[in-house]
């Protein structure tokens, strides 16, 4: 597979000052076209052959399927089959794990990712990535796969800032990385399938009964 498009660090550079300094971060071209082409074709492999499911919200052992509030389909990356790509993927976030922990000292200690496809018209209201009650989820991420995106496909996430709104589009090659206790944001539903991976760093736990 081809190198990243620019050295790895200075990417990784970016998000670490953007984080410090306002708590989320957007990349674009931040992954190489050759993984984003066989990620992104893995994921609707998964898609057309109905492995994903729909996604439930709330915390575990209290989901609830609300297709209304929350429209994606998922499947975590350590279900799928392996492959060259999702371990390049992996390799990455691994890579920005250890350089968010020796800029920003978060103290991550691991990292969960899942596909997630939203049909044309599907959407996820505002929320926290973060769980009342379980503070591990400490960084969020976003890496999109969508290599033919246009104006107008919709389909932006939608950080809710200080500021007001941003809305990032889902560009294939883009980051979206961000504080999952602090960016309240949501996913405004697209007019084709939008597809992503979506991730958590998180913090190893205090307590031994959470997980």
């Amino acid at each position: 597979m081809s190198e990243f498009p620019e050295p790895q660090n200075a990417c990784f550079v970016r998000v670490s000052d953007d984080l410090a300094a306002q708590g989320w971060s957007v990349q674009e071209q931040a992954l190489p076209v050759e993984l984003v082409s066989d990620l992104a074709a893995q994921c609707r492999m998964l898609w057309h052959n109905d492995v994903l499911t729909p996604a439930a919200v709330g915390p575990l052992g209290e989901e609830l399927l609300l297709p209304s509030v929350r429209g994606d389909y998922t499947r975590w990356l350590d279900q799928c089959p392996s492959s060259a790509a999702n371990s390049l993927f992996l390799e990455t976030m691994e890579a920005l794990r250890l350089w968010l922990n020796r800029s920003l000292f978060l103290g991550l200690d691991s990292f969960e990712t899942h596909y997630a496809l939203y049909p044309p018209g599907a959407g996820y209201r505002k929320h926290l990535d973060r769980f009342k009650g379980n503070p591990l989820r400490t960084v969020s991420v976003v890496a999109y796969l969508n290599q033919q995106w246009q104006p107008g496909d919709g389909g932006e996430l939608r950080l809710h800032l200080q500021d007001g709104p941003r809305d990032v589009a889902p560009l294939g090659g883009s980051l979206a990385v961000f504080m999952s206790d602090r960016i309240v944001h949501e996913v405004l539903a697209a007019n084709k399938e939008r597809a992503s991976l979506v991730g958590w760093f998180r913090r190893r736990p205090d307590n031994p009964l959470l997980r």
